[in-house]
């Protein structure tokens, strides 16, 4: 009876380490559903082309003015919406609640919200 209760114990043993060993290889990718080209139309500020890759850099055009800022964004908490972005014209990034729906995205902060258009 000791050696079917231990052969059985030592089965659950590499059982268990094998479902531990196989989970440590595993890594957890994050839908980053940012990553696209999105325009910014406003009529008191222009139009604008935000740009997000999947690497973590982005870019910033003015249609109208036709300025160009590129930088790098950092998702801090994708279940509730929160993003970090700094452009290279910015002192300092700022950190931004996002809604992505498939056609729009809104970018937000304490004082202005961004509303944009998939492209």
């Amino acid at each position: 009876m000791k050696t079917i209760t231990r052969v059985i114990a030592a089965v659950m043993l590499v059982a268990m380490m094998a479902a531990l060993m196989t989970a440590c290889g595993q890594k957890n990718y994050v839908d980053n559903n940012l990553v696209g080209t999105w325009k910014q139309t406003d009529a008191k500020e222009g139009n604008w082309i935000w740009t997000f890759n999947s690497d973590h850099t982005c870019k910033l055009v003015g249609e109208t003015d036709g300025s160009s800022h590129e930088g790098t964004y950092k998702i801090e908490d994708q279940k509730n919406g929160k993003v970090k972005i700094k452009l290279d014209n910015w002192d300092k990034e700022q950190t931004y609640s996002y809604t992505v729906t498939e056609k729009n995205m809104i970018l937000e902060t304490f004082d202005v919200s961004y509303y944009c258009e998939k492209q």
